[in-house]
């Protein structure tokens, strides 16, 4: 098996990291009065917001493993659950210039999980869920 790039495992432990601290946010936003604040202005209830964190915390967890693994699938539900999240966020979100940082990141991940190391990692090209047949 090849080495894995650097890029990737940076990748796939900051959405570790970030899924952690998600987390953490989630257990503690009922009781933060900024986010009760900001809750008050959106479209959604707290258990609403909640369950999607929850649901969005478990999809990175599992994008992470796929990507620190090679499995191509992982990088296509990174994408595809960013652009949900990106949907949904302007949706429910007070502040909507917050969301183009959140795009950024996005697009700068994305660009990173489709290099030329990537594909090699992945054993895969393009959109491709599974790996390609070795030769």
């Amino acid at each position: 098996m090849e080495k894995r790039p650097l890029s990737l495992t940076i990748i796939g432990w900051l959405l570790v990291v970030f899924t952690l601290f998600g987390l953490y946010g989630l257990a503690t936003m009922g009781s933060n009065p900024v986010a009760t604040k900001m809750l008050e202005q959106m479209h959604v209830s707290l258990r609403f917001e909640q369950a999607w964190g929850l649901l969005g915390s478990a999809v990175n967890l599992v994008c992470a493993y796929g990507i620190l693994k090679g499995m191509p699938w992982s990088r296509v539900l990174f994408v595809v659950w960013g652009v949900i999240g990106l949907v949904v966020g302007f949706y429910i979100s007070p502040i909507k210039y917050v969301l183009v940082f959140s795009l950024v990141f996005l697009v700068v991940i994305a660009a990173f999980l489709w290099t030329n190391a990537a594909n090699d990692w992945f054993n895969a090209r393009g959109f491709m869920l599974k790996r390609e047949r070795s030769r």
